[in-house]
């Protein structure tokens, strides 16, 4: 009679310092869970010890151990536990409780003893029981995440993304040209398409890349727009598939000659 109220008072006692205790696996312990586990959602054991221990990392060397809730009898040595979800790899996991349960003998089978831990996460989002032989003492170590090299942006690459930015200027003024020869000495300007507004004086010039060499351009149109609080005049200037709005003072007028 005595040891049955002491086993109560056990387990009425789990919320409460109960002093420390070393953990020791009893033997049989996985396997019985294993078995116990998966016979039914709810299964009710007899609780042979309770114990309060002193906070102690472990962490999930393999697989996916089952974590359940425990509801402990307040009249009598029974605890019963009810699957509520997996532990992980990769996480650590701190046990503050053990208790030594057994199974129910049947007919096939022996009453078998088992050991359950009580863990929870730093945070406190996961917790639970955990048959004590499915974790491994000591914090997760977690796998060094190695990122794959991402390619740098090639030449041609930056300049597709250059010529799709447009800009948009107000327009000051806009007029059209006797076609007139143009060739370029220096380095070779940048040529833009032109999108007008409708309903307002702007424009907005999007580079589409920029003049070919040795060649003779003709400018049929002239816009002056506001650009960078000055007043620019851009050309429009063809040759051939070549086609688009190019800076005037880029330019020198007459057609391309070899000893340029």
């Amino acid at each position: 009679m005595m040891k049955k109220v002491a086993m109560v008072a056990a387990a009425a006692a789990m919320v409460l310092p109960l002093g420390l205790g070393a953990i020791a696996p009893a033997m049989g312990t996985t396997t019985a869970f294993a078995a116990t586990k998966t016979a039914a959602k709810k299964t009710t054991y007899n609780l042979k010890s309770a114990t309060t221990l002193k906070k102690t990392a472990y962490h999930v060397k393999t697989g996916k151990p089952t974590l359940f809730s425990g509801a402990f009898a307040a009249d009598r040595a029974k605890v019963t536990f009810a699957k509520k979800g997996t532990l992980k790899t990769g996480t650590t996991y701190y046990a503050t409780k053990k208790v030594v349960v057994t199974t129910k003998a049947t007919k096939k089978a022996k009453a078998k003893t088992m050991t359950c831990v009580y863990v929870k996460t730093a945070n406190g989002k996961v917790k639970g029981w955990v048959a004590f032989g499915d974790l491994a003492a000591g914090k997760a170590t977690k796998k060094a995440v190695v990122k794959k090299a991402t390619k740098k942006a090639t030449t041609k690459k930056a300049v597709k993304a250059d010529k799709a930015t447009g800009k948009t200027y107000t327009l000051l003024k806009a007029k059209t040209l006797k076609k007139t020869a143009y060739h370029y000495k220096a380095a070779a300007p940048a040529f833009y398409t032109g999108k007008f507004a409708a309903d307002q004086s702007k424009v907005t010039l999007t580079k589409k890349g920029v003049l070919p060499a040795s060649k003779t351009f003709y400018a049929t149109k002239e816009i002056t727009v506001k650009q960078n609080k000055k007043n620019v005049k851009y050309l429009y200037v063809t040759n051939n598939k070549t086609k688009g709005f190019v800076q005037a003072n880029k330019l020198t007028a007459g057609a391309f000659k070899a000893a340029d």
